[in-house]
């Protein structure tokens, strides 16, 4: 939830920030401060993309700022992560498949590779042995067990 010094400055800029997070909030600050502080653009409305791929995530985006919309946006990623890491039960030492989908020529190509998890940052990234620093977010994995076979990932359909 926004904070006590958000929330007043916030009533003293007679901006609206009940109910909000804290990453949402100091964007309407920040959207109703950026000229006096001197940022390049002031409050922008979100862009058409921002509004797509928040209606993917079940957010309504369309009244709010391109700034707002942002912070929404990220923090729906994050729950769906730190959701994901749960779900999947991930820790260093397992093995998970990571299958994107790549669309070369207009048509959908998917490739699988399998990785062990190296470790698992605070954020949720999730780093693999010998990857040479490649990762993923956990929504794009599937684990798989002691046999071989693989867990659904729980990403429904909107990664990360």
């Amino acid at each position: 939830m926004a904070t006590e010094h958000q929330i007043r400055i916030a009533e003293a800029l007679g901006v609206d920030v009940s109910g909000d997070s804290e990453s949402v909030a100091a964007a309407r600050i920040l959207d109703e401060v950026a000229f006096a502080i001197g940022e390049r653009n002031g409050r922008r409305p979100a862009t058409e993309k921002q509004v797509e791929y928040g209606q993917r995530l079940g957010l309504r985006l369309g009244a709010e700022s391109l700034r707002v919309a942002a912070a929404k946006i990220h923090e729906a990623l994050r729950r769906r992560s730190v959701d994901a890491l749960r779900t999947l039960d991930l820790k260093p030492g397992d093995r998970v498949v990571r299958r994107p989908v790549f669309e070369p020529h207009g048509e959908p190509h998917e490739t699988a590779q399998e990785f062990v998890i190296s470790s698992i940052q605070s954020n949720s990234r999730v780093f693999f042995k010998g990857g040479h620093g490649q990762s993923a977010w956990p929504t794009q994995l599937e684990k798989v067990d002691i046999q071989g076979s693989h867990h659904a990932h729980p990403a429904d359909g909107v990664g990360r």
